[in-house]
């Protein structure tokens, strides 16, 4: 039976507090995230008693009302309620600000900026993978034109991702989205690229020592490949641009405001961009991966095993963000990712402890959660129904579920395993995985899926913990 999401964003509102208690709404592929100016007024029990409802959370400053994968249709039902709170409407008042701690902060900045391009983001990385997938089978040449075309299909949103960036990190941070994407577009130009390159060949040409660009006499120091690919750079470029051009629009005359002040915050924000903000970000976002790494060369099993059992405790929190930025810096800087395969096991095992359990209860109800939030773990690659549903109801459940994923991390740690494309796991991409890194991928996702199964089945579950 279909559910009335007009029912259910109704009482979903009121018992929030009204819209006088909402500053914005938006949502992510599960949740309705709620800006509410005062928490305490919500009631979580009974929001979560409703039909349509999983779960409800308190993190990364937001109230959370997990819904799964139909929570497209629940937001706009709420948005045909509370037509002005829509996200990016209703900017955050400092009051509302002033109650979230600093991580709160970073980590809904975080989200907020990459939220928006998940679902573009994850189309691309599977053309990409379907490109190397098709080429590992031998039914495309990699020298052919067809092959370059597909593969550019998917390809062309990682190498521009600062545009993509420039425009959610601008809309994030509040400054204008269009000036966003200009600073990103300036940091993809190929001739920005190739500044230092061409200055190397034609001091090689010449036989003369190389030189370093430089901007009004001051060096730039760019990366290998320039700034293509790149995350951290516009972010904090973006961070720039924001209070820049709210400066400029408050000192600048009005009659000549809509020229200079745009004209000015892109000036300044690409110049310091490229002479510090880069250069920091880029050393910064190298330690981190040089950190992880060192780890995993020292102990690849240790270090593999810790990495994915802690990754599903923050996925609850929602401070699985914070490495994301860290992994795209990878994608761009090394070509690869080595955080991102050892994550792989959380989606089979989180759908191997479902299985489990509705192989075990005889309650109806659970049993036709396990089965739906099932077929969100492993056809979608979306975990949180899963989890928010079944798996924290039942916290030995959970425990199985993260020995599974221990168990996947340190094969893949062992292995040293680098996946080259942005790609959720899940079962329809098991064959592009495979065709990116491989057989220990599969072998991974096997043993996820039959030490979460047998750990649920034997010890995790028993209908006496639902009663």
């Amino acid at each position: 039976m279909a559910k009335d999401w007009n029912k259910l964003a109704t009482e979903v509102v009121e018992l929030v507090g009204g819209e006088a208690n909402i500053s914005s709404i938006t949502h992510c592929v599960t949740r309705l995230r709620f800006q509410l100016k005062d928490e305490s007024i919500a009631n979580d029990d009974a929001i979560s008693a409703l039909d349509g409802v999983i779960q409800v959370m308190h993190a990364n400053g937001q109230y959370q009302v997990v819904i799964g994968p139909q929570v497209e249709a629940a937001y706009d039902a709420v948005l045909a309620l509370l037509p002005s709170k829509g996200a990016g409407s209703v900017p955050e008042d400092d009051a509302d600000a002033a109650n979230k701690s600093i991580k709160d902060k970073l980590m809904d900045i975080i989200s907020g900026v990459f939220l928006p391009m998940i679902g573009a983001m994850s189309a691309a990385g599977l053309i990409k993978a379907l490109a190397v997938t098709l080429s590992t089978f031998g039914l495309v040449d990699p020298s052919s034109t067809t092959y370059t075309v597909l593969n550019c299909m998917g390809d062309g949103f990682f190498q521009f991702l600062p545009l993509f960036l420039g425009y959610t990190a601008a809309q994030k941070l509040g400054a204008t989205p269009f000036l966003g994407m200009a600073v990103g577009a300036f940091l993809c130009h190929p001739q920005m690229v190739a500044l230092q390159s061409n200055l190397d060949a034609a001091a090689a040409a010449a036989g003369t020592d190389p030189m370093t660009a430089t901007f009004f006499g001051i060096p730039v120091i760019l990366p290998a490949a320039g700034y293509l690919q790149s995350v951290v750079p516009i972010v904090l470029a973006c961070a720039l641009l924001a209070p820049l051009e709210k400066f400029f629009k408050r000192v600048i005359p009005e009659v000549v405001r809509g020229v200079f002040a745009p004209m000015l915050s892109l000036l300044i924000t690409c110049a310091a961009t490229v002479l510090v903000v880069g250069p920091v970000a880029n050393t910064l976002s190298s330690l981190i991966a040089q950190g992880l790494l060192a780890i995993l060369n020292i102990a690849p099993a240790i270090g593999g095993a810790a990495i994915a059992f802690a990754w599903p405790f923050l996925i609850i929190f929602g401070m699985h963000w914070g490495l994301i930025p860290v992994m795209m810096a990878n994608f761009g800087t090394l070509g690869y990712d080595f955080i991102m395969p050892l994550t792989v096991g959380t989606n089979f095992a989180v759908g191997a402890v479902l299985l489990a359990v509705f192989l075990k209860t005889k309650k109806k109800d659970l049993k036709d959660t396990c089965i739906e939030t099932l077929a969100s773990a492993w056809l979608a690659g979306v975990t949180e129904p899963g989890i928010y549903g079944v798996l924290l109801r039942f916290n030995r459940t959970f425990i199985c579920m993260a020995l599974g994923c221990a168990v996947a991390g340190a094969i893949g740690g062992i292995a040293s395993l680098h996946q080259t494309v942005f790609l959720t796991a899940s079962v329809l991409t098991l064959p592009a995985l495979f065709g990116d890194m491989g057989i220990w991928q599969v072998v991974q996702a096997f043993a996820a899926v039959v030490v979460a199964f047998v750990l649920t089945y034997l010890f995790g579950y028993s209908d006496k913990m639902a009663e």
